[in-house]
């Protein structure tokens, strides 16, 4: 009685084939969630990078110069960074020792994997990144 309980058919091929086709999608459908947030990492890593830098060059100078901060725009709409406001940044010379500031505001599209009915789609999650940074000038 118990041999045939514990009795088992072996798999056949079919069925082994069904097993690896659902394995092999639900990886895919991983590695694409993955590389999602991946990227969305990326981009704010690339923005915070390009504040830091111009930052230093500010210490340097002694305020945000409008050529300086054409660059800094242009490079934070590359990381996907729009509507960007510097407003209570320093446009304007200031003296040895004196602070200076860099304040970013701007509007960053999350695409996030929305779930409906089963069927996943990739929806824009508009997000505001704020960047705020202070230093002394050392001109």
């Amino acid at each position: 009685m118990i041999q045939c309980i514990t009795k088992k058919k072996p798999a056949t091929m079919a069925e082994n084939m069904i097993v690896m086709l659902l394995n092999i999608v639900v990886l895919c459908a991983l590695l694409v969630i993955i590389f999602g947030a991946f990227s969305g990492i990326s981009d704010r890593w690339g923005q915070r990078q390009a504040v830091r830098e111009t930052m230093l060059i500010m210490e340097t100078e002694g305020y945000l110069k409008p050529s300086d901060k054409a660059n800094l725009i242009a490079e934070l709409e590359s990381y996907g960074l729009y509507n960007i406001s510097l407003t209570g940044t320093t446009t304007s010379e200031v003296n040895y020792g004196d602070r200076i500031y860099l304040k970013v505001t701007g509007t960053y599209d999350d695409n996030i994997l929305a779930f409906a009915g089963g069927l996943s789609k990739v929806a824009s999650h508009p997000t505001t990144i704020t960047i705020n940074r202070q230093t002394t000038a050392k001109q």
